[in-house]
Formats: structure tokens, sequence, C-alpha cells
């Protein structure tokens, strides 16, 4: 009995104790469920496929020019350069004085020629009156002859020395690395006069070779549109052509105004190719990778990738001929 007893008194002991020794744990906390997160929404910045015109075209600058330009120089000799009588852009007329060689001293020789032409006069004259026969009247008359032939020969001398304007105009060209004392050779041009009744609007630049004879150009002159058309390129240029005109595009520009002249200027437009009412995007949306070409559109809500075949392109455009159609959004960035 009392066996039974401390037996049940020690379980009891037991199960207080474990009781008790619950309160000396915290209470553990209720776990919260972590809050939700609304994921940030994608927004793109696109633009809608429409139809529309693009032109591909080529904008410069001319300068009118004219279209017969005189080469000057010496004929008939060569010599030594004396100097100029006229300057770069100075307005000549025909017959007028460009440049001279040196003469030495031919005026010199000019004068004293003339003196000996006087005197074989005087002394067939002398001849004459004093009743020389006809032997002597042919010696002293060929006296003359001579003296006037040497005298011819020396005018001739100093005239083909002058270098004359061919024609009136404007001085356009003149070789200033001539000095006095360079030799200048019979035929080599030192100046050109251009004639200012007849000019022409002249293009040089690294694109002229796609300038093609009969093609439309737009000219403006300050805020006035005209009508051009191309009449001449370095492709067609005749072996005669002037040497300085060789490299230009010349564009012929109607109802030119009389108060434009030469050495005005001009800017131009030649369209190379134009569509219209066509697939028409702007040219930043357009990738180019490895030679692929392709777009980012978003298609139902959806960002892909379109590859697209290109026309007409510009600096700022592109023509779509594949791949896209109108109302297709194309994401920008």
């Amino acid at each position: 009995m009392c066996k039974k007893i401390i037996i049940f008194m020690i379980t009891l002991c037991t199960i207080a104790t474990t009781l008790s020794g619950c309160y000396l744990f915290p209470q553990e906390e209720e776990v919260l469920a972590p809050p939700l997160i609304e994921p940030t929404e994608i927004t793109y910045d696109v633009i809608e496929v429409k139809k529309g015109d693009i032109e591909k075209r080529i904008t410069g600058t001319g300068t009118f020019v004219s279209t017969h330009q005189e080469p000057i120089f010496f004929k008939n000799r060569g010599g030594r350069f004396k100097k100029y009588h006229v300057k770069l852009g100075d307005e000549v007329e025909k017959g007028q004085i460009i440049a001279e060689l040196t003469t030495d001293n031919i005026e010199t020789d000019i004068k004293r020629q003339e003196i000996a032409l006087k005197k074989a006069r005087i002394n067939y004259q002398r001849t004459k009156n004093s009743g020389g026969d006809k032997y002597a009247l042919q010696m002293a008359n060929l006296d003359i002859e001579l003296a006037q032939i040497t005298l011819e020969d020396l005018k001739r001398e100093l005239e083909e020395a002058k270098l004359y304007a061919a024609i009136g105009g404007k001085v356009t060209y003149l070789n200033n690395n001539l000095s006095p004392g360079d030799y200048i050779n019979a035929y080599d041009s030192i100046a050109y006069i251009a004639d200012p009744t007849s000019i022409i609007l002249g293009h040089t630049g690294s694109n002229v070779s796609d300038f093609k004879v009969g093609m439309e150009v737009e000219v403006k002159i300050k805020d006035d549109l005209y009508k051009g058309e191309v009449v001449a390129t370095p492709a067609n240029a005749p072996k005669d052509a002037d040497e300085r005109l060789k490299d230009a595009v010349l564009i012929d520009v109607e109802d030119l105004p009389e108060e434009i002249g030469m050495g005005d200027q001009a800017s131009i437009a030649l369209i190379l190719e134009k569509r219209e009412n066509v697939l028409v995007i702007p040219k930043r949306v357009v990738h180019n990778y490895m030679g692929r070409r392709f777009v980012k559109i978003l298609e139902d809500d959806i960002r892909k990738e379109r590859d697209v075949e290109i026309g007409v392109e510009t600096p700022t455009e592109v023509e779509i001929l594949k791949g896209l159609e109108a109302g297709e959004k194309v994401i920008v960035q």
C-alpha cells in the first residue's frame, strides 16, 4: 500500500514539474504571410505603322558660272613675263590689254629704225633731185624697202609681246604663280575671260556621279524655287570642254532672274527615288544585326521581333516592303 502511494506521489510531482516548465519559454508568435507585391507594369513607347510618301534626295549648293570662258594665251611667241594689266574679277572689253612680255630694247630699236627709214627716204629724194641714174635710184629705193621691212618686223615683235582680251567679260582666272622674268611658252593659258551674258549653275562634290543628263533638279535661290535640268556631267563632258568645268555637274535653270550673275549661289535638290502611299517608319526603329534587319513590335501586349525588308531609305525614314502591316505598333524604345 505504502509502495503504491509513493509511486503515485512521484508521478504527480513529475506532471507538476512538466506543466510548470512550459511557462519558462516565450509563447510563439503567429507567423504572418508575406505581403503580395504587385508586378511593375511594363510600358513601351510605340508608333503606329502608317502609309505615306518618301523620297530619297541629294542636296547641295551650286555656283553660277559662264558657259563661255575664253582662254587667253600668247599665240605667236613665248617669252619672259613682264606684268599683268588687269586683276582677277575685273570687267574688260574686247581688245583690252591683259598682260605683256619683256621686250628688252625693242622700243629703242624701233626709234632707231624709224630714223634709218627717214634717212633712206631722204637719200632717195636727194639722188633723184641730183639727177642720179636709174640704178642709183633703184638702190636708194631698196634701202627704203629694207628699212621699212625691218621697222615692221620690230613693231610686230613688240605687238606680239602684248596679250589682248579676245572677248569682253570678266577676268575669272589669272596665273598668279607667274613672276616677272618667268618664261612662258606660246599657247600656255595665263588667264580666262568669262562671258557674263551666258551663265549656268555648276555643282561639284563627292556625289556628282549620282547626276545623269536629263534629270530634274530643284533649284532654290533665296526663297524662290526654280526648275533645273542636268545638261552635262563629268561622265559626258566633251574633250574640248573648259578644264575647270569638266569635274562639275552643269544645271540649266528655267526663268532665271536677270539680276543673277556669275558667282551667285543657289541650293539644289536632286530626287533620286520617290514612293507614294507606302509604309513608312522612322529609320531609328529599324535594328541591324549581322545583316539582319528587324523591328520590335507590340502584339497582344507582348514584345516581339519581326524581320523586315527595306525599300527606299533616307537619313531619317525607311520604306517597308515586307514584314509590317498598316496599323501595327512598332516599339520605339
